[in-house]
């Protein structure tokens, strides 16, 4: 058995263009994912908001209907259950936070499939905030983060949804993002990454 990690990453690149999202077609039912999420350290329930906010808002058009928690739930979930590690701090509360490299987030796979299983990389993607930000408004601040931490959340449902460690040339499904990217302007599955998730909710039924 062989574990690899696919990594999202910072990029240095300026944005790209990212493609239109296939619709969902209609009357295709959407699908349940609930992400169970396992906070490390520090959070701010601001951030966790808004991430959930914004990755659902991304992953609607696959078909995928996001439900988030924190902590494991009590009693099972319908659908597709992921649990989601937040690593370090989650909040821009306090001490300024630093650009460093290093990757945003990761999916596990094992033998060429993907595992319900993603981390966050709250640090690294605190420093990409905190470069965003010019006014400290702390908020606001945590309001970013979260839009970030959910794109990168996204990127990892993507992996996991669609069952591939393929990464996009645009968009949410591209290997590395700027913190514009993170932080502004929409951002959203290209077309093929969505037909592919799409697929993948097809073959979990």
């Amino acid at each position: 058995m062989t574990l690899h990690h696919v990594r999202c990453a910072f990029s240095l690149l300026l944005g790209a263009a990212i493609l239109s999202a296939a619709p969902l077609l209609a009357g295709q039912p959407s699908t349940p994912v609930t992400a169970v999420v396992l906070p490390e350290g520090r959070y701010s329930k601001v951030a966790i908001r808004e991430m959930g906010r914004e990755a659902a808002h991304i992953l609607k058009q696959s078909g995928v209907s996001l439900r988030w928690r924190i902590g494991i739930p009590a009693q099972s979930v319908s659908g597709t259950l992921v649990v989601v590690k937040l690593v370090g701090r989650c909040d821009m509360d306090g001490s300024p936070a630093f650009l460093v490299p290093g990757p945003l987030g990761w999916s596990h796979e094992v033998d060429g499939r993907m595992l319900p299983f993603s981390n966050l990389a709250c640090d690294n993607l605190r420093g990409a905030v905190d470069s965003a930000i010019t006014d400290g408004n702390q908020v606001r601040g945590n309001v970013l983060l979260g839009r970030a931490m959910g794109r990168v959340l996204a990127h990892e449902l993507y992996h996991i949804v669609a069952d591939t460690s393929v990464h996009g040339h645009d968009g949410v499904a591209q290997s590395a993002f700027t913190p514009r990217e993170l932080t502004s302007g929409p951002l959203e599955l290209g077309a093929s990454e969505t037909t592919a998730m799409q697929n993948g909710l097809v073959r979990a039924r």
